[in-house]
Parts: C-alpha cells; sequence; structure tokens
C-alpha cells in the first residue's frame, strides 16, 4: 500500500506539471492579443513560469530518508540521493567503504538502537533498513513509509542479489534510472578491473582478524567471492561458510594452505600488518607471512552492497598489480 501511495503522488506530480505547462501555453499566446494588456500577460507569462520551475524540481527530487543500515546507505550515496540521516556514521566512514559521507548526513544513533525521537523530528518520507529492524520499522510505519530489504539470502547468485538490491533502493526513492546508470556503471569498471590482471593464477586466501588467534575467512556466499568471480580470481578457501560467506578459524588452519594471503584492515590488524605478524605466534609460519609477499587491502563494509563490492575490486587490483612489480 505503501508503493501505491508513493506512485500517486508522482502522478498527481505528472498531472500537475502538465496543467502548468497548458498555462504557460496559454499565457504565451495571450502574449500576442491585443486587447489583453502585455504588462499582464507578461505578468501571468512570468507567475506560471515560476510555478512550472518548481513543480519539476520537485518532480525531480529524490524524497527525504533514514538509512538504518550501512548496506542502503552507501547505496543511496552511490546513486546520488544520499540519506539525510543514518547509524554510526564515525563507524562506518572508518571501517566501511565509502570515506567521504556529506557532512549534512545526521547521525541516528546505534544500528541496533536508533533515536526514534529524533528520526521523527526529521519528518523523513522514507525510513530504509534491514530485516533485522522490523521493531523500529512497525513503531514508525504509521506515520512513514518504510522499506525493509533482506540481503545475503541463501543459495542466491550473491552478485544478482545485490545488484537487484540497487535497482529496489532506487525505485523506492523513485529515481530508478539513476539505479540502472549505478548498475552500468559499476559492471564497466569491475570489466577494466578483470583486464588489468587476467595473468594474475595465484590463488587467494581472504581474511580479516577477529583477535589474535582467530580470523573470518571469506569464501562462498560472500560479497569477496562475488567479487572474485566477476574478476576471474580463484579463492582458496573451499570449506562451509556461514549464510553471509565467512568461516571463523584458528590460524592454525591457515598454514597449511598454499595461497596468497589478502588481510583485510581492521580494528586489530591494520598498518603495517606484516611486520606486525612477521614473528608472532602461529602466524609466522602462514606462508605469505614467511615468504613476505602478504597482501593487504584497506577496510570495506563485508556485508555490504555494490560500492562495498566496487571498493574491495578496486582496492584488490591494485594491491594485486603492485605485488606483481619485480
Amino acid at each position: 500500500m505503501k508503493n501505491d501511495k508513493n506512485c500517486r503522488q508522482v502522478n498527481n506530480t505528472q498531472i500537475t506539471s502538465y496543467k502548468f505547462r497548458r498555462i504557460l501555453r496559454n499565457s504565451m499566446i495571450n502574449l500576442s492579443q491585443p486587447q489583453i494588456s502585455r504588462k499582464c500577460a507578461l505578468h501571468a507569462f512570468t507567475l506560471c513560469l515560476s510555478f512550472f520551475i518548481a513543480v519539476i524540481s520537485h518532480a525531480s527530487s529524490h524524497p527525504s530518508t533514514i538509512a538504518l543500515s550501512w548496506t542502503t546507505a552507501e547505496t543511496l550515496v552511490a546513486i546520488g540521493a544520499p540519506p539525510e540521516g543514518m547509524s554510526m556514521i564515525d563507524n562506518y566512514q572508518q571501517w566501511g567503504s565509502i570515506r567521504s559521507l556529506s557532512e549534512d548526513i545526521v547521525e541516528v544513533g546505534v544500528s541496533f538502537q536508533p533515536n526514534l525521537e529524533l528520526i521523527t523530528s526529521m519528518h523523513p518520507d522514507i525510513i530504509m533498513s534491514d530485516s533485522v529492524f522490523v521493531v523500529f520499522d512497525e513503531k514508525l510505519s504509521d506515520r512513514v513509509n518504510t522499506y525493509r530489504f533482506t540481503l545475503y539470502q541463501e543459495e542466491v547468485d550473491r552478485w544478482n542479489e545485490l545488484t537487484e538490491f540497487t535497482r529496489q533502493v532506487a525505485t523506492a526513492i523513485m529515481q530508478p534510472d539513476s539505479g540502472e546508470v549505478y548498475i552500468a556503471d559499476v559492471e564497466n569498471n569491475i570489466e577494466h578491473l578483470k583486464n588489468r590482471i587476467r595473468e594474475w593464477n595465484e590463488p587467494l586466501l581472504i581474511i580479516r582478524a577477529l583477535d589474535a588467534q582467530h580470523v573470518r575467512v571469506y569464501g562462498e556466499n560472500s560479497l569477496v567471492q562475488a567479487v572474485l568471480d566477476r574478476l576471474g580470481l580463484s579463492n582458496a578457501w573451499q570449506e562451509p561458510t556461514s549464510q553471509k560467506g565467512f568461516s571463523i578459524v584458528g590460524v592454525e588452519a591457515l598454514v597449511d594452505i598454499n595461497a596468497r594471503l589478502v588481510i583485510v584492515e581492521g580494528p586489530q590488524l591494520s598498518g603495517n600488518i606484516a611486520d606486525q605478524l612477521a614473528g608472532r605466534g602461529l602466524w609466522q609460519y602462514v606462508p605469505s607471512i614467511r615468504e613476505n609477499n602478504l597482501i593487504t587491502v584497506p577496510p570495506f563494509w563485508v556485508f555490504g552492497a555494490l560500492p562495498s563490492a566496487l571498493r574491495f575490486a578496486e582496492s584488490l587490483v591494485e594491491a594485486l598489480d603492485e605485488s606483481a612489480i619485480p
């Protein structure tokens, strides 16, 4: 029903725009009629033109949104319709995928407990969230259009899921063309990146440290795997993974895997990672640490949408290019 309401709003705007165009045309005709004061006709023309510009501007703008998840927030930014508010901005800019969020975006609290009073006072047109925020949707849905999206479902093509998610978000804010333009741009960038590393044939092992002894390894079902597939790269981790595409293992599980290790920087490991791990416990026996050919990539939102996938792809290809330089 909420989607129908949005459609009615668009149709009413289109009808109003048509009426103003008709009035504008008639005013231009009246300028040539001698029985009407040219001054009055010119005034009417100017007035109608002002209304027409205002209506067209309103019709082309996107509704104000609050993003209660990073996936929706980064997608809105990527398609040129940034949210007015989102959760945990500072954390996202430090460990997420887009580092240049507008300062105009308002912090609306932590992701699992947003500030409902603040959100209500902002009078958004739409609130977007992941399925985990259903409780908050129920509290606000009587006053605001709410859209709840689900990502990282089981047994789906992950890349297609991320692409369709982009379309859904763009459609929800009545900007479907913006979504299609962004999707095409991502696909073009991915193809260009793939061409840069066509000669790379070494399998990769992609992890993020959870603490000194445990890591998250990314495999089947992950955003990481979706990107590797698009780039034509091989993932050395073939063990079962969670619904979101990772396994949590001890460092000892990495020792016998013959692959180039790629570490995604995070709170536990960042900066000069190779030096930090060279003499630390079992880490020193991991092939890439022992052979000093470790690859690191900057943080990205590993459970994100296409903006995160593109950031990881760009960072990974850049790192692979550098590692191939003699």
